[in-house]
């Protein structure tokens, strides 16, 4: 099957740019290309009971957030407390399934909360990731603020290009959340360098298409659990634990008929240059905007077939702002990675194409186009 990707050109900061329509020969096989879905089995049941927990502690926030007037007092506790509370389950749940073996890099870690001020945060924290495990039953355990202190510092792995690292993002979209709107609890695995299983929590999206409900679900019927291991393909299930099925990126081929997912935020990715992109390509739709990793889960299912992401000059993407999203439409798309950086994590550097400025990514039908030059490293 051949490729076509997008090739941007900017000739001066004077001139417009330019597009091309690329056509690319299919990559060669290669023995390489992916790893046998066979020895991920306990990591991938890991990794989606830690998201499924830290997703409904997340719930649990945000419901009581939206009932309360915090926003109009610019209150970002919230969502601190969500965020901290979520990386530290998953750090507890990932370390006691491998004790022997477990290294994350994760977004945060303890510094603030052990400044003067922070204690009642703290208190706070742990008596939401104590409820929880409470109510999971697996580990029959009380942990003290020190103890989720020190399990949320249990993400500041450096990672590397060796070994094994899990990869997380406690919550994908932060302003998204504040607003009772879409975020994800994103957390991928990596194996020598390269994404092998993800997982995406997505507590505020549709069950069914956004095509069909929009963003906010009139039935309330809403919670995703999106999961990928490589060459496995990949599966939605609803949060509440209900039967898996497989899902698969759209089948549209004429940019005509294509939707467009980008960030919600402006401050996040160019909208004005995305639409720029949209026009060349003859997209008629106007842009979905959807806060966090969210667009990658909806575009695995097909809801839409593009996704621009084109942040400002200065902006520096990290490895968990893309880790898991990547697997779960790789998979979709049934692609198999090669060795090429053109759609792998080889040593962790995802595509170089573009003079490293951009991750350009397709495969079937399915167009994926951000800055992105990510490491294994948190650097």
């Amino acid at each position: 099957m051949s490729i076509n990707w997008l090739r941007f050109v900017s000739p001066s900061l004077k001139k417009p740019p330019l597009f091309h329509l690329c056509h690319l020969p299919p990559p060669p096989p290669s023995s390489s290309a992916v790893i046998v879905a066979m020895s991920y089995d306990k990591e991938l049941a890991a990794a989606k009971k830690a998201a499924s927990l830290a997703a409904r502690l997340c719930q649990k926030v945000q419901k009581a957030l939206l009932q309360s007037d915090v926003q109009s007092k610019n209150d970002k506790s919230p969502v601190t407390v969500a965020d901290y509370g979520s990386q530290a389950l998953v750090s507890f749940v990932l370390q006691q399934e491998f004790p022997d073996n477990f290294s994350l890099v994760a977004e945060e870690d303890s510094k603030d909360l052990r400044k003067d001020g922070g204690q009642e945060i703290v208190e706070r924290i742990t008596k939401l990731v104590n409820d929880s495990l409470t109510i999971d039953g697996s580990y029959n355990v009380t942990l003290s603020t020190e103890d989720v202190l020190k399990a949320i510092d249990n993400g500041r792995s450096e990672g590397g290009s060796q070994g094994r690292h899990w990869v997380l993002d406690p919550i994908d979209g932060t302003k998204g959340f504040l607003r009772g709107d879409q975020y994800a609890i994103a957390l991928a695995l990596l194996d020598g360098g390269k994404v092998v299983l993800g997982v995406l929590a997505c507590p505020n999206l549709p069950l069914t298409s956004l095509s069909d409900a929009g963003q906010h679900s009139p039935n309330n019927k809403v919670g995703c659990l999106f999961f990928a291991v490589v060459g496995g393909g990949t599966y939605m299930q609803p949060l509440d634990g209900s039967s898996a099925v497989k899902v698969q990126v759209s089948a549209v081929e004429n940019p005509e008929e294509a939707s467009f997912f980008e960030s919600y935020e402006a401050a996040h990715s160019m909208h004005d240059l995305s639409s720029l992109i949209a026009q060349k390509l003859g997209v008629k739709a106007p842009p979905v905007r959807i806060d966090s990793q969210a667009k990658y889960g909806a575009l695995s299912r097909g809801d839409g077939a593009i996704y621009l992401r084109l942040p400002h000059k200065g902006y520096r993407e990290k490895i968990w702002d893309h880790a898991a999203g990547c697997i779960v439409v790789s998979e979709g798309a049934k692609c198999k990675r090669t060795p090429s950086t053109r759609a792998s994590m080889k040593l962790g550097v995802w595509s170089q194409m573009l003079q490293g400025s951009h991750w350009i990514f397709q495969r079937e039908s399915i167009l994926i186009w951000t800055q992105a030059s990510l490491s294994p490293t948190r650097s």
